[in-house]
């Protein structure tokens, strides 16, 4: 059976890139699809949420901030069960709050800089 594939949005091309790296160092083999805006994402998710098992989502993106998106994806059930963990410099307990007040099945929080290791097991339980 095919791995599931891991969407990273975030309108950084390194900061995505670099948090690829990272997971695949930390011996994750999924397949990573990649969107540069929410605008982005919604498109891929819509050609491929059967084959997505986690969301990495930055907060702050031009447009589309990463909590408009997430206030969407919860509300359509195809997507609503797809685990999202914010990958976001927006490290307040504020922010953090926001997030789980929109997303309460939030599937994590991690602050940049993160820590490789952290990011790597917040990630895992969903890595299918």
């Amino acid at each position: 059976m095919a791995l599931m594939k891991i969407l990273v949005v975030d309108d950084s091309d390194l900061e995505r890139e670099l948090l690829i790296e990272v997971l695949k160092g930390s011996g994750i083999k999924n397949e990573f699809l990649h969107a540069k805006s929410g605008e982005e994402a919604i498109r891929v998710l819509g050609t491929n949420f059967k084959d997505i098992c986690v969301i990495l989502l930055d907060w702050q993106m031009p447009d589309m901030s990463g909590m408009e998106f997430m206030e969407g994806v919860v509300k359509v059930p195809a997507v609503a069960l797809i685990p999202i963990v914010m990958v976001t410099a927006s490290g307040s307990e504020e922010n953090k709050n926001k997030a789980k007040a929109v997303n309460p099945k939030l599937g994590g929080y991690v602050v940049k800089p993160y820590d490789p290791d952290v990011l790597a097991r917040t990630i895992k339980p969903f890595v299918k």
